[in-house]
């Protein structure tokens, strides 16, 4: 009895044993530290060519960097900071003394997405100076690379009017007729009396935009869906998409204080384009979900608006963007309703 009970017990506590080292032996060098837990990491991991990325090494108790040899790709760098070159997958690793870190990739890639900006052009058919802006919209996209500048028409006080507009011109500042707003962030400025800044909005496609749009719509009945898709680059937070409904091709009087189309005081046959109609989101922002906001991926959503009775549904626009955290439009698209217009 006595041995038998010895044995049990002898065999309860090598069981510990066993187990207590299994687990020690896997928390050394778990995850992706190096010896003596070294871990390596970079300030970014997805890049443009030719940006710039610092690597930081740390010990588990203190920063290190100073005293590792960094390499890209094999090559030692001077300092912890490199500017990534050539496209593809860039291998870091680092040394201190003779122990390694973890190694890790920086992903460098080319800009997906062109560049537009977006023109809110608040208007009316009333407005004498309101012409001004309409003739600066047409300057812009009669530019190279015009096209890519987007313009959509809040009306005031017509019969185009569009329902939210009090609460746009409160949320923008819009304290009079004409405003145009340049990506929901600047005024956009006038030369004179009949023309307006055209270097203003052309200098807002100098830069590059990691995110991107594409939109594929359909009417039926007095109704429009949209699959709207937002690519990213790189991630991001805080993003938040607005799709609208545009009218295009409605000839009605236009009051004229300029001296465009001629000087007359009302132009009887004025064409007005961009007639903001309906909105498939807030017109403010829908949030993009943060899992979403990943960098290599899409972000896709289908949504439906209704068309006001009296629309020229044979002419309309869908335009979506995307805006910040701070309201400011990152990037737009605009394609016919009825047309699928893929990232560009």
């Amino acid at each position: 009895m006595k041995t038998a009970n010895f044995l049990k017990i002898f065999t309860l506590f090598l069981a510990i044993g066993i187990t207590s080292c299994t687990t020690e032996s896997t928390d050394e060098g778990g995850g992706n530290d190096g010896a003596n837990g070294l871990v390596l990491t970079a300030s970014k991991t997805r890049v443009y060519n030719f940006t710039s990325v610092t690597f930081t090494v740390n010990d588990g108790n203190s920063d290190v960097t100073s005293s590792a040899v960094i390499s890209v790709d094999g090559t030692p760098i001077s300092g912890n900071t490199s500017t990534m070159t050539g496209l593809g997958t860039k291998n870091i690793t680092a040394v201190v003394g003779t122990d390694n870190t973890n190694s890790l990739d920086v992903v460098v890639i080319e800009p997906s997405f062109t560049t537009k900006a977006l023109i809110e052009d608040y208007t009316g058919a009333w407005c004498g100076w309101c012409p001004r802006i309409s003739q600066g919209i047409i300057d812009v996209h009669n530019s190279t690379n015009g096209e890519n500048v987007i313009a959509v028409a809040v009306h005031n006080g017509d019969s185009m009017a569009f329902p939210l507009e009090a609460q746009m011109r409160s949320r923008f500042g819009v304290s009079g007729f004409p405003t145009g707003i340049l990506n929901r962030d600047a005024d956009w400025s006038a030369v004179s009396g009949s023309s307006m800044d055209i270097t203003q909005p052309m200098a807002l496609l100098n830069t590059t935009k990691s995110v991107g749009l594409a939109i594929n719509s359909s009417l039926s009945g007095s109704s429009v869906s949209a699959t709207i898709k937002v690519g990213f680059d790189f991630d991001t937070t805080g993003m938040k998409l607005v799709a609208v409904l545009v009218e295009n091709g409605k000839i009605l009087p236009q009051t004229n204080y300029t001296n465009n189309w001629g000087g007359a005081s009302t132009i009887s046959d004025f064409e007005h384009n961009d007639i903001l109609r309906a909105a498939f989101t807030d017109v403010f922002g829908n949030v993009i979900p943060a899992a979403e906001q990943i960098g290599g991926s899409e972000y896709s959503v289908t949504l439906s608006a209704s068309v006001p009775s009296g629309t020229n549904t044979a002419d309309m626009d869908v335009v979506a963007f995307v805006v910040d955290d701070s309201g400011k439009v990152v990037n737009v698209q605009k394609a016919a309703v009825g047309v699928n217009q893929d990232f560009d």
